[in-house]
C-alpha cells in the first residue's frame, strides 16, 4: 500500500514551536473500505517539530568539522619550535578525570 505524506517542510525551513499538521493520503482501499464499499480517506496526522529540530541539529554537526585543524597545527608547531607548555602533572590528572567518568 502507498503512503503520500505532504505538508512535510524542508529541512532548511525555520523551526516553530507550534506542532504542525502532516496530511497523510492512503491510494489504495484498506481491506474494511473495501469491505463496506466506502471511498478512500485522508487521514491527519499532527506531529510537533522535534524531528524537524533533531534533523535540522544533525545537519550543523556534519557540518562541523571532527576536529580543529589550526589548533592542531598550531600545538604542532610550537612542538616543534619548542614553545609548547607542556605539564606531565595536567596531563595526568585529565587521564584520571577521563578514566573516572568512564567508569562510571
Amino acid at each position: 500500500m502507498a503512503i503520500e505524506i505532504t505538508g512535510l517542510s524542508s529541512p532548511h525551513a525555520q523551526v516553530s514551536s507550534e506542532p504542525s499538521q502532516v496530511t497523510v493520503a492512503r491510494n489504495e482501499a484498506t481491506v474494511a473500505q473495501q469491505e463496506t464499499g466506502r471511498p478512500l480517506t485522508t487521514e491527519t496526522v499532527t506531529l510537533t517539530d522535534l524531528a524537524q529540530q533533531l534533523r535540522s541539529m544533525e545537519q550543523s554537526l556534519r557540518s562541523q568539522p571532527v576536529v580543529d585543524s589550526q589548533r592542531v597545527d598550531a600545538v604542532k608547531q610550537s612542538l616543534l619550535d619548542g614553545k609548547h607548555d607542556f605539564s606531565a602533572e595536567r596531563v595526568a590528572e585529565k587521564f584520571m578525570r577521563l578514566e573516572g567518568q568512564l567508569a562510571r
